[in-house]
């Protein structure tokens, strides 16, 4: 077991327990966003958890598995939302540019009904891959909302530069920063800024995952052996 990148990561965990809640400035999101990147992102979490055999799930929305693609393609916002700030939580925001049809809404109204307040099981890899944000119609899973925060607004680097890249069609990395640029200049939730919300999301996900709790438990206790036991584990 690599014990260096085991203390790295229990730190991390730790730091996220302690300070990723609900009074959580932006400026202290975007500093912080590295730690997100580096557990997710970089895989550090993954390899630790792989390292001691231990499954790591994560709960995220129930609407998530019952709204399709389609229809979030349809929207010209929509966010998964679902974080602790200042006593609020506001979560499955959407927005389309025609009405609904009576069937539609009978059918919206019945499907929030049975996602309201629920969540699912999933693992690390399917987390990040979930629509986070959909701007225009284009779907921005949670990993590149990270990239975005960490890479982009400062919390590594700062770029404002955009290459207008397309490749075979699809909508490019770039052009879903140029996206989420407009969010931030224009879109409050909760009384914060949409992006920093969406980000701390992802992160008080994390926070309160039973799994990476009893990871970052049986990490402190492995990292508080004596030597000698710690190079058998």
């Amino acid at each position: 077991m690599d014990m260096e990148l085991a203390r790295v990561v229990a730190e991390d965990l730790e730091y996220l327990f302690a300070e990723w809640n609900q009074d959580i400035d932006d400026a202290s999101l975007r500093r912080n966003s590295l730690v997100l990147r580096k557990l997710l992102i970089e895989g550090l979490l993954s390899r630790v958890a792989h390292e001691v055999d231990k499954q790591v799930l994560v709960m995220t929305p129930a609407i998530g598995r019952l709204i399709t693609d389609a229809e979030l393609r349809e929207c010209r916002f929509f966010q998964a939302g679902g974080a602790l700030y200042k006593g609020t939580i506001v979560q499955s925001i959407s927005m389309i540019s025609r009405a609904k049809t009576e069937a539609e809404i009978k059918a919206s109204y019945e499907r929030s009904k049975e996602s309201i307040e629920k969540d699912y099981p999933v693992k690390l890899n399917v987390f990040l891959k979930q629509t986070s944000l959909v701007v225009d119609g284009v779907l921005i899973n949670r990993e590149v909302v990270i990239k975005y925060v960490a890479n982009k607004l400062g919390g590594a680097h700062y770029d404002k530069s955009r290459e207008d890249t397309k490749a075979g069609g699809n909508i490019s990395l770039e052009q879903k920063y140029e996206l989420l640029d407009k969010v931030r200049s224009d879109v409050t939730v909760a009384d914060k800024n949409a992006i920093y919300y969406e980000l701390l999301s992802i992160g008080q996900r994390l926070v309160n995952s039973g799994d990476i709790h009893q990871l970052q438990k049986h990490l402190t206790n492995v990292l508080s052996l004596p030597p000698k036991t710690q190079q058998i584990i």
